[in-house]
């Protein structure tokens, strides 16, 4: 069991008017350290799916030689490692994922294929874009994730100083 390092760093952000909370920065080390720092069950789900869909990728990319495939794969399995081994880069791949699954939506590439492919494959697009956007949520505001990979967490205690 690791514990928190002796010394460590606070920084203490702006309050919220509205909630009384404030982010407090600490040190990689004292996120790691913290029980709350630790990969948890969500956040295990999600780097699972996008190594599921990534692996499908590449295997599409061997099957069928669209390199898109490949560079979409490579990208989904580069953001589930990340995501797994609290590598704080991991929410820019993360947030990638999302704004690519957007845009090859929406720019014809996707949309000529959905035109010409099955309902499984409009309901495979749908539901990767609607959990991009909801993994790619809490990601960015659970306190959790937060934690871990921003190493900063929500205070709602109220200080006088500051």
């Amino acid at each position: 069991m690791s514990q928190m390092p002796k010394e460590g760093r606070f920084e203490y952000g702006k309050m919220d008017r509205q909630t009384g909370a404030q982010w407090v920065h600490v040190t990689p080390e004292m996120a790691r350290a913290h029980p709350q720092g630790k990969v948890n069950i969500p956040i295990i789900v999600i780097g699972l799916i996008f190594a599921a869909t990534g692996i499908w990728k590449v295997w599409g990319y061997l099957e069928f030689g669209y390199l898109s495939l490949l560079l979409g794969g490579a990208l989904q399995l580069l953001t589930a490692l990340t995501l797994l081994i609290r590598a704080p880069i991991a929410l820019f791949f993360a947030g990638g994922q999302l704004l690519l699954s957007l845009f090859f939506t929406v720019t014809g590439g996707a949309m000529k294929t959905l035109s010409v492919s099955g309902p499984a494959d409009s309901l495979f697009t749908l539901g990767f874009l609607i959990f991009s956007a909801l993994s790619l949520f809490y990601l960015f505001e659970g306190d959790r994730p937060n934690l871990i990979y921003r190493h900063r967490y929500r205070s709602f205690a109220k200080r006088t100083e500051n």
